[in-house]
């Protein structure tokens, strides 16, 4: 909304004072013993509400609420500054959440949300979108909600006060601008959407609140005016007593959005909007306590509701930012080709943006390279020479400089561990939709080469050659969003070696027909099930059949089929096929498990292990999720097994009977008495010995809803706090920050965005020093990913009286002096903490 400067200074002076009596605003400084009557909520614990939503205590006190006249990023319904101060209240951690408001429809206390064919509103009655905000409600139906929920909507200052601390901060987290770490903005989303609420531990407010700014705008008590804060009351303010005009009132809206731009996010910043209408960026959140009331003369809203129709239900329906704002730029990854031409090299850079015509300039070490863009794909393919210092160098910095003021973004690329041979001269690449399943993808380079390998990791893909210049690829069919890592090796004319990597993203204008599901046998209940982990958002199970049986299957959670209905002995094979409701289908063949007692698992992996690396032997390895119940016993027949605790549900059992190349069927059980067991391959551990590459994920869990954790033992001694080296971890989709956990010798801890399709996961790592890279690939983690359940943080954190051996993720004991807190993506670490 445009905000107009006032022309003079005594021009405002008459205004404001014809203004006091005609917005009935009132204006007073509250004396001594007012203020001495502001104190916390009488109840002491956190109250109990109709919606069971976690609140959090926001402190009685005094803050400087609104922005300084010479703060320029501000606008002037912000000013004057001015101290308020407030009782102590309790606010809700989140907004409200779609889940959420659909039990108050259920109740009959609120009107049900209009969806639409896109937009947000969109996605309000399918599970996957449970947790997001709920949005498209209008003030009405907000304040409906928190009346059911036996609280009400914030005032302006309560919300304000929640965003920017008892310090006035600029944003919830400090100073600083935002990131795509901190908030959901403008250009975090491609294309804008909402994201689960509590994804962003880094920008929470300083008591705790989460996504105070982004994500959606919040609506709150207020009636907008843009003198308000020149007639405030400094004790418990309510706003304006009426609407500016009666014609088009206007209620405050707080905290900016997923179209908002980062001045928007600020803690001070406030807009007014139709309180009638639906938006598809606001929603809201609740006081968990009743308010003081307000005077007799405050105009409530009408009892009315705005449908106002979308001019095109396919783009979504009304939202606060302007649709001419709604822009965005988004960078993906970014590679570096080997040298060639003796000073020459390639970079190809992920590139989206919502702004047509729009141009890029690219820099690497500060060097000008010239790119084209292709709109298909999204890639900027970019050549420019070798940097100077390059033997100096393990990485490379780069810039993008879209044609947009102000919109640099900066980033950095691997360089390249092995640089044999060089790339193609030129080169680009092309892809269609697929058919049957199978995308055909082309390659043109020049000079001329004839390729001896084309591979997407270990699978060879079958290629044509048309012409000396080109090739034409036929790859499986993966999700929007997922890419292709290709291989190529050839020769030239000349009788020169080649090799090519490029990253093939996929067109987000094609169909999707891919299937990813993982398949176990287990026991639910005494009974024989199979097990289906899929991804919701890329297929829908159709119907599930054993040995040409049809199952019966029911939903455990949002990703888990569990189907039951066939006969067998534990180890005998069981074809299972898949189907999905469009009709296409896969076959895997499985072992019976057996039922040996009650298991309600909604995952387990039992693998055979060579351990310890200093004198390996037959060793059963055990990984079991979720993970909150204790191993109690492993067996092999007769045989006990003796099991070291790994962490995050995993257990190493040496002591293995048999000869290597005997099946084995291993059985364990937890302390809740849930048993499961499976057949395993006694591993030969005498031949070859295993090596620094043999290293175990020691566990594997999750931070929250958006992002994962895992730690790999490595048994390297030199991999110890202060060690230097290098390394990288991806699954392909999701690249992972890794440190040093100074609890245990050679282990490596790991934490990124949780990956929607995870391929293997490659780890490498390399001392300073070594001539290479030393990796690990783990096949199977697609399977551990697609086991974790969806998880926030804990309700409560426990308290752990020391963090020496401490190898989890969850905050340990932040309730105690001088005790150890595990940051996600740093080592542990101590801090002086107030008892």
């Amino acid at each position: 909304m445009e905000k107009t400067w006032r022309a003079t200074l005594w021009i405002g002076i008459v205004l404001l004072l014809l203004g006091i009596a005609a917005c009935n605003l009132p204006f007073f400084s509250p004396s001594e013993d007012e203020v001495a009557t502001a104190a916390p909520p009488s109840n002491a614990d956190a109250p109990s509400n109709t919606d069971g939503a976690e609140t959090i205590l926001i402190p009685w006190g005094t803050f400087t609420m609104g922005s300084e006249s010479t703060d320029t990023r501000a606008d002037e319904d912000e000013m004057p500054s001015h101290e308020v101060t407030l009782d102590g209240f309790y606010l809700y951690t989140h907004e409200v959440t779609n889940s959420m408001y659909a039990e108050c429809v259920t109740a009959g206390a609120c009107l049900p949300v209009t969806e639409l064919e896109a937009g947000p509103t969109s996605h309000y009655a399918d599970p996957v979108y449970a947790e997001h905000p709920v949005v498209g409600v209008d003030w009405n139906m907000a304040e409906d909600y928190c009346a059911w929920a036996g609280g009400r909507l914030p005032t302006e200052a309560e919300w304000e006060r929640a965003a920017r601390g008892s310090e006035s901060l600029v944003y919830p987290w400090g100073d600083s601008d935002p990131t795509c770490d901190q908030v959901n903005m403008l250009g975090c989303t491609v294309p804008p959407g909402t994201v689960e609420v509590g994804s962003f531990l880094f920008g929470n407010s300083p008591e705790g609140v989460w996504d105070l700014a982004g994500n959606v705008w919040e609506w709150v008590h207020d009636w907008y005016d843009e003198d308000t804060y020149s007639l405030s009351p400094t004790l418990r303010p309510l706003g304006p007593y009426a609407p500016e005009d009666h014609e088009n009132p206007l209620k405050v809206v707080r905290g900016g959005g997923l179209y908002s731009e980062s001045i928007q996010l600020r803690g001070a910043a406030r807009t007014g909007i139709n309180p009638y209408r639906v938006y598809d960026d606001v929603g809201f959140r609740c006081v968990a306590v009743e308010g003081p009331g307000v005077p007799e003369d405050y105009v409530p809203t009408d009892d009315r509701h705005e449908r106002v129709p979308p001019g095109d239900p396919d783009e979504g329906g009304e939202t606060v930012d302007e649709p001419e704002r709604m822009e965005f730029l988004a960078y993906g990854f970014a590679l570096a080709s080997c040298p060639f031409d003796g000073s020459m090299m390639h970079v190809v850079i992920e590139a989206m943006s919502s702004i047509p015509g729009l141009t890029y300039e690219v820099t690497v070490e500060g060097n000008l390279f010239t790119c084209t863009y292709d709109e298909v794909l999204h890639l900027l393919a970019c050549t420019g020479p070798v940097p100077e210092n390059d033997d100096e160098l393990s990485e490379y910095h780069y810039e993008v400089h879209p044609s947009v003021v102000g919109a640099v973004f900066h980033g950095i690329m691997d360089k390249p561990a092995d640089c044999d041979a060089p790339p193609p001269d030129r080169f680009s690449i092309d892809l269609e939709c697929p058919e049957d399943g199978l995308f055909i993808i082309s390659f043109f380079y020049d000079p001329p080469i004839t390729w001896d390998i084309v591979r997407i990791g270990d699978m060879d893909i079958p290629c044509v050659a048309v012409s000396a210049e080109e090739i034409q690829c036929r790859a499986p069919d993966l999700p929007v969003g997922d890419h292709y890592e290709f291989y190529l090796h050839g020769t030239g004319e000349g009788g020169g070696e080649y090799e090519w990597t490029p990253w093939v993203p996929v067109r987000d204008d094609c169909p999707v027909h891919f299937l990813d599901a993982d398949l176990s046998t287990g026991c639910f209940e005494g009974h024989e099930t199979v097990e289906v982990l899929y991804l919701p958002e890329i297929m829908s199970i159709g119907s599930v059949v054993a040995d040409g049986v049809p199952l019966g299957c029911f939903g455990m959670a949002p990703n888990v089929m569990i189907c039951t209905g066939y006969t067998g002995e534990a180890g005998d094979p069981l074809e299972v096929t898949v189907c999905t409701d469009i009709g296409t289908c896969f076959t895997e063949t499985l072992t019976i498990s057996g039922c040996p007692g009650e298991a309600t698992f909604p995952g387990y992996l039992i693998e055979p292990y060579c351990y310890p690396p200093e004198a390996p032997a037959p060793a059963a390895s055990i990984h079991y999720w979720p993970f909150a119940e204790h191993l109690v016993s492993a067996t092999v027949g007769a045989t006990d097994l003796s099991c070291s605790d790994w962490g995050g549900g995993w257990y190493i059992c040496p002591g293995l009977p048999g000869s290597p190349g005997d099946l084995l069927s291993v059985n364990f059980c937890l302390e809740d008495g849930r048993c499961e067991n499976s057949s395993i391959t006694v591993p030969d551990c005498g031949a070859p010995p295993p090596g620094e590459s043999d290293w175990r994920m020691s566990s594997i869990g999750c931070h929250d809803a958006t992002r994962i954790y895992f730690q790999i033992d490595t048994g390297l001694e030199w991999l110890i706090p202060g060690a230097d080296f290098t390394y990288s971890a991806t699954d392909g989709e999701t690249t992972y920050a890794c440190t040093i956990n100074p609890a245990v010798v050679g282990r490596i801890y790991c934490a990124g965005t949780r990956p929607l399709v995870p391929g293997p996961l490659e780890f490498c790592l390399q001392r300073a020093g070594d001539p290479a890279m030393t990796c690990q690939t783990y096949p199977n983690f697609n399977t551990w990913v697609g086991g974790i359940e969806s998880c926030a943080p804990p309700e409560e954190e426990p308290h752990i009286p020391s963090c020496a051996d401490y190898t989890d993720y969850i905050t340990c004991g932040s309730d105690h002096k001088g005790e150890c807190i595990w940051i996600y993506d740093e080592p542990a670490h101590c801090e002086e903490l107030e008892p």
